[in-house]
């Protein structure tokens, strides 16, 4: 699904949201996007394909500029039980095991984190 389709899908909870970068050449991809949500926070987007590899980072913030979350998939925490996934939760030194691997998942569990306060 493409990030358009993606902020339609989620519209109930993204004020506004802006593409900063998109470039493809051949089987690779970059994309670097920001979402703000209706409560203020702000989930920057950042998503890499080269041929059958990905790199992402999904980094939610709250309106003082801190983390919240930051979802990605670098290969610096082999110890965690989702490796190369995970997340950081609050900090960067709460490091856990993360399941939410694409912007639709990360979307969800905002969703419910923003629905439940």
């Amino acid at each position: 699904m493409n990030v358009l389709n993606v902020v339609r899908a989620f519209r109930a909870i993204i004020k506004d949201f802006a593409v900063e970068l998109f470039e493809r050449e051949g089987n690779r991809r970059r994309l670097k996007a920001r979402l703000i949500f209706f409560d203020g926070s702000t989930l920057h987007v950042k998503e890499y394909y080269f041929g059958d590899q990905r790199k992402y980072v999904y980094h939610w913030m709250n309106t003082k500029g801190e983390l919240i979350i930051r979802w990605d998939n670098a290969s610096h925490w082999p110890g965690v039980k989702t490796f190369p996934h995970h997340k950081h939760v609050g900090s960067v030194d709460n490091v856990q095991p993360s399941l939410e691997t694409g912007l639709v998942e990360v979307l969800t569990a905002i969703k419910e984190k923003i629905s439940a306060t």
